[in-house]
């Protein structure tokens, strides 16, 4: 008998919250091990490991210290594989898209099965729904909030002669319901959090025959608490924070070597001066600071430090302590981190099929065929998961 979505949402759902205490962890929080108590076999092994652990060892690590660990249910089977031979766009099409973007424009239509008139969502200057117009022959019409990409898009669409109209529109506002009343199909490539969550209530309502997304970003949402989408993740044992989301699309397996440098120096910066803070407020307690311009972190660590302890009206306690060393502490700290993040990313990939099984449940739920598939590899884009529709 094949497996069903329900099938593997439930075995990932009971997975996940078995060894929900391996990755439910908010890695700045503490100066310790998370599993000291729980664990202290695993905390030792991390502390021996010279650099951070490859998932692969990892998994054995787990497998030796954790108590009746098992690894990750093999999901393998459940993604469709069904390419299509498609004519390749002119090479004027890809004109100012990121060779990367590109690819996964292409990759994302050769999976695709749009039917006219189509619905793109969250368009931006409308690249995927230019092509899809011009490889699967269809008419699209894409919606985007911003007033000078649609005008844009628009006059792009019309110099390469593509049946592709553009309406700006905040789907947020209910405003994205009109035009798919109007459509029989709806893709959106990367529509991030509560984007793409409007779009599948809204598809159903409108009672589309396809609806082809890959989803973004979950963690940009309203909620604190996710609500579940589907009446089966609503049953589900796990619940999840926003923190939690975070965790499903924190992997970055695309940025350049400019900018994991960069990360990799505010890490230090904002560790190091959370260990500053910690002494000088005499709370043990980690102190959250919003994000800064990329330019600050290039005048310096003081100089970060200034600024956040403006950000967080601690000017005051500058001649208490001294900012002096706790660079150092920050990049100590930056490598636990690193070393308890490798811990928690071994389910970043599982948390993050849960939330797409999720909304093909609803999908499911409300009539639909569903289909789940890689429509990249992970190289080109780690949010290469798509789901495909189809009401019979």
């Amino acid at each position: 008998m094949t497996a069903t979505l329900n099938d593997l949402f439930e075995t990932l759902d009971n997975w996940l919250a078995e060894f929900k205490p391996l990755w439910d962890i908010e890695s700045f929080a503490e100066l310790d091990w998370p599993w000291r108590a729980h664990c202290p076999e695993l905390c030792e092994w991390l502390t021996q490991q010279p650099n951070v652990p490859t998932p692969e060892a990892v998994q054995n690590a787990l497998e030796e210290f954790w108590p009746e660990f098992r690894a990750e249910p093999n999901c393998d089977w459940l993604f469709s594989t069904d390419a299509q031979a498609l004519p390749s766009p002119p090479s004027y099409f890809s004109q100012g898209i990121k060779g990367r973007k590109w690819d996964q424009i292409t990759a994302f239509s050769r999976m695709a099965h749009p039917i006219s008139p189509a619905v793109e969502w969250c368009a931006g200057k409308g690249h995927l729904g230019k092509v899809l117009a011009y490889q699967h022959q269809v008419q699209v019409h894409s919606l985007e909030w911003q007033q000078n990409l649609c005008d844009t898009g628009q006059k792009q669409a019309e110099d390469l002669s593509i049946d592709q109209t553009f309406t700006c529109t905040d789907v947020l506002k209910g405003e994205g319901a009109q035009p798919l009343s109007k459509a029989n199909s709806a893709v959106a490539l990367h529509a991030c959090g509560d984007l793409h969550r409007v779009l599948i209530e809204q598809a159903i309502e409108a009672g589309l025959q396809s609806i082809q997304l890959s989803p973004c970003c979950y963690h940009l949402t309203k909620e604190t608490l996710y609500t579940p989408l589907s009446k089966q993740g609503q049953n589900a044992n796990v619940q999840l924070s926003r923190n939690n989301l975070k965790l499903a699309v924190k992997e970055v397996a695309t940025a350049g070597a400019r900018e994991q440098l960069l990360k990799q120096k505010e890490l230090t910066y904002r560790l190091g001066f959370d260990g500053w803070q910690r002494k000088a407020r005499g709370v043990d307690h980690y102190l959250n600071v919003p994000s800064c311009a990329k330019s600050l972190l290039n005048e310096g660590f003081e100089a970060f430090c200034d600024w956040a302890m403006t950000q967080k009206q601690l000017t005051h306690l500058k001649g208490k302590l001294s900012t002096a060393g706790f660079e150092q502490v920050g990049n100590e700290r930056a490598k636990q981190v690193a070393k308890i993040e490798a811990i928690t990313q071994y389910f970043r990939r599982p948390l993050e099929l849960w939330l797409v099984l999720d909304r093909g449940l609803q999908l499911e739920e409300a009539g639909y065929q569903v289909r789940i598939s890689e429509f990249c590899e992970a190289s080109l884009t780690p949010r290469n998961l798509m789901i495909s529709a189809l009401r019979p």
